[in-house]
């Protein structure tokens, strides 16, 4: 349009000598960083109570937890074998299928239980304290991790944090390092360092302590000594580790004196209590051993024991079958519309996972 003459002939106006109240155009918005907390609020239940699951596969049947993975469903799986023939690419490919990485973990003690074996097969814990020394099993581990690193594997449980009882095996036998708690957390640090080298998240295990326990849960229930015998032994290692950066497995274990009865890896008084509060791991990851065991389907079935778990502090639940996916996000799902599982809880085991993936909620 064009100028019209009135408004070109118009008189200046006097200047003003008032500070101007209006903020130069030039100046900054300012707004607030994004909330991670509200972030994961307002995620979806069913993604929240997926990043919760970690389920079993076979390094040559990947495949058979892919539609869970892909619809988000389930948050991390666990490698129970990986033959020579497993193709590393499908397990790469499977981490990024899904709306969020996958965590991928195995168990990766040494000795009897190693999964991948074709990598280079490792002494039992047992068979390292007793025939290298501390700096070199944090070499046997830190090279051991590289390899593992490559095939997408992010978390291992692994060391093996049990004390031996003074008079025999015990239940773990010489997946221990020692009967000795000093040794015992000399050689997990150890470990625990070697795979950190690589990126690989450990995992001590089995909180509080199974190395005196009666039994051993995948056959039954089983009972520790009591809480104050622990708290002089099978405990140092947890007590000496904590702020290290270490995940944490609770085992199924009855606890005189602090889990009334009831199996720590479902108990609020072991985990949120005892780990997390009195210990010093607030912020760590915290897996449940795997609740297909009979020292707790003999007593729950597998969803509410899931659900328990998490109500109690842990993290992530772990199972073997993705055939049960459905059903234990199902109990999930019904404790919290129960409150059986606050919410605030469930949010705060998907802040732990998050992290532990190096995702920003607010931008998932």
């Amino acid at each position: 349009m064009g100028t019209s003459t009135e408004a070109a002939t118009t008189t200046e106006a006097p200047t003003s000598t008032a500070p101007s109240t209006t903020p130069p155009l030039t100046a900054p918005l300012t707004t607030s960083p994004p909330d991670p907390a509200a972030c994961i609020a307002a995620l979806p239940l069913d993604l929240k109570i997926g990043q919760t699951l970690m389920v079993g596969v076979s390094g040559d049947g990947l495949d058979a937890a892919r539609p869970a993975v892909t619809e988000g469903r389930v948050g991390g799986v666990i490698l129970m074998t990986w033959p020579d023939s497993s193709d590393p690419a499908v397990l790469l490919d499977l981490r990024s299928s899904g709306p969020l990485p996958l965590l991928v973990a195995v168990d990766e003690e040494g000795g009897e239980v190693q999964r991948l074996r074709s990598l280079g097969v490792l002494p039992s814990a047992r068979a390292q304290a007793d025939t290298m020394s501390v700096a070199e099993v944090e070499a046997l581990i830190a090279e051991h991790a590289r390899s593992v690193a490559a095939l997408g594997i992010d978390v291992v449980f692994a060391p093996v944090a049990d004390v031996a009882p003074l008079d025999g095996p015990g239940p773990i036998g010489d997946r221990t390092f020692s009967d000795d708690p000093a040794i015992v957390t000399a050689f997990a640090a150890a470990t625990a360092r070697g795979w950190m080298s690589a990126g690989i998240l450990p995992v001590l295990k089995h909180f509080p302590g199974h190395g005196s326990a009666s039994g051993d849960t995948h056959d039954a229930p089983a009972q520790t000594p009591s809480l104050d015998i622990l708290r002089a032994r099978d405990l140092v290692p947890y007590q000496q580790l904590a702020g290290s950066g270490v995940g944490v497995m609770v085992g199924h274990l009855d606890v005189p004196g602090l889990t009334d009865g009831a199996p720590a890896s479902v108990s609020p008084a072991a985990i949120s209590g005892l780990l997390r509060s009195e210990l010093g791991y607030g912020d760590a990851l915290v897996f449940s051993d795997a609740l297909g065991m009979e020292a707790i389907v003999s007593r729950y079935g597998l969803g509410d024991a899931a659900a328990r778990s998490i109500a109690a502090g842990a993290d992530v639940a772990l199972f073997v079958s993705p055939q049960d996916i459905d059903e234990v996000a199902r109990a999930i799902e019904t404790a919290v519309a129960e409150g059986r599982l606050p919410l605030a809880r469930l949010d705060q085991a998907v802040d732990h996972i998050l992290r532990a993936k190096g995702i920003d909620p607010c931008r998932v």
